[in-house]
């Protein structure tokens, strides 16, 4: 039953991300949880703490992507779940990519989130739109 409420839970956070609302996944977040982001494109980076999460997260939203949950694996009691999750999002006609997320949650808490998708397509949407990445960083 844990396992799929929070699979669930989990799928609806990321539908609000993308639709710029990213307060349910922040609720589940540890204050000192810590994001990173693969590669060399202005997405890329480590962060530590909820309100830069939220900074990424909101940027992200600014995209308007099309995000897709393939599958949620989730393993491990409450006090040590490991969520694996495999992804698809576009923006537009011209990105489009797969990844997966692995999230290491403590006690219903997420304290840790590691992107891993191919970040070369990312450096070159940049390239091809600096215009679009570059607002979405103001």
């Amino acid at each position: 039953m844990y396992r799929r409420l929070l699979a669930s839970g989990i799928r609806l956070g990321y539908r609000r991300v993308v639709a710029g609302k990213p307060r349910l996944v922040l609720a589940l977040c540890a204050e000192h949880v810590q994001f990173t982001f693969p590669g060399d494109n202005s997405f890329a980076g480590t962060w530590h703490g909820k309100q830069p999460l939220e900074q990424w997260l909101r940027r992200f939203g600014t995209l308007k992507p099309t995000f897709e949950i393939d599958d949620v694996l989730v393993a491990g009691p409450p006090w040590n779940t490991r969520v694996a999750l495999t992804f698809t999002d576009a923006i537009g006609e011209d990105y489009r990519n797969r990844g997966m997320e692995y999230l290491r949650m403590r006690w219903g808490k997420v304290e840790q989130i590691d992107v891993h998708l191919n970040t070369e397509t990312i450096s070159r949407w940049e390239r091809r739109h600096p215009e679009i990445a570059a607002a979405a960083v103001a």
